[in-house]
């Protein structure tokens, strides 16, 4: 199973991120390869997505299901493919953090369970991928320095953590498997980061 988890910070308060990820009318698009998503009930949503790994184009189309509406916290998901086999979960997680005068808030990014692929290669095609999503990001706005600069004693800042994971089946998982565990951190920290751009953006322009 391919895993990641990206984690960074951000000025914005937890209750104005929380109500932008809860409705994925708001953040859908800035998932990679996203087409369109249809809701069939609030906790339940049909997802295309097309993607390019390595030699092989697919469109890609995932039932998506919410396990878990902790708000303003976490917010869980399964995905199971529909005309590919393949099984998921993700996870965002929301958390107030208080700073001390001088404390650096910086992003902060954790690869799960990619060792031992972790070899120069590995590193390589996830640096690609990092590349090729930030090109195809779709005019989404970089994110500010100052969005995650230290905190003044007292301030109140958020971490947002978004968790990935993959199990392709099928008589071509390991291959599939092999070729979507350098793209998923990627993928991962994008979404994170062009969530966090439009809010961040967004306050900028109201402040």
């Amino acid at each position: 199973m391919a895993e990641a988890e990206y984690t960074t910070t951000t000025r914005v308060p937890i209750a104005a991120v929380w109500d932008f990820v809860q409705e994925m009318d708001n953040w859908g698009r800035f998932v990679t390869g996203y087409q369109k998503h249809e809701k069939q009930s609030d906790v339940d949503s049909t997802w295309t997505l097309k993607g390019d790994v390595g030699v092989l184009t697919r469109t890609l189309t995932f039932q998506v299901k919410i396990t878990e509406w902790n708000g303003p916290s976490r917010v869980s998901f399964t995905l199971d493919g529909v005309n590919e086999p393949m099984h998921g979960e993700g996870t965002f997680t929301l958390t107030p953090i208080s700073g001390e005068a001088g404390t650096a808030l910086a992003p902060a990014a954790t690869p799960v369970s990619v060792a031992p692929s972790k070899n120069l290669l590995f590193r390589l095609l996830e640096a690609f991928w990092r590349r090729v999503l930030r090109l195809a990001g779709g005019g989404a706005p970089a994110r500010a320095a100052t969005a995650t600069q230290a905190a003044a004693s007292g301030d109140t800042m958020t971490r947002l953590s978004f968790a990935l994971r993959l199990q392709p089946g099928g008589p071509m998982a390991p291959m599939v498997d092999a070729m979507i565990r350098p793209l998923l951190f990627p993928a991962a920290e994008d979404l994170a980061n062009r969530i966090l751009a439009q809010l961040e953006g967004a306050e900028t322009t109201q402040s």
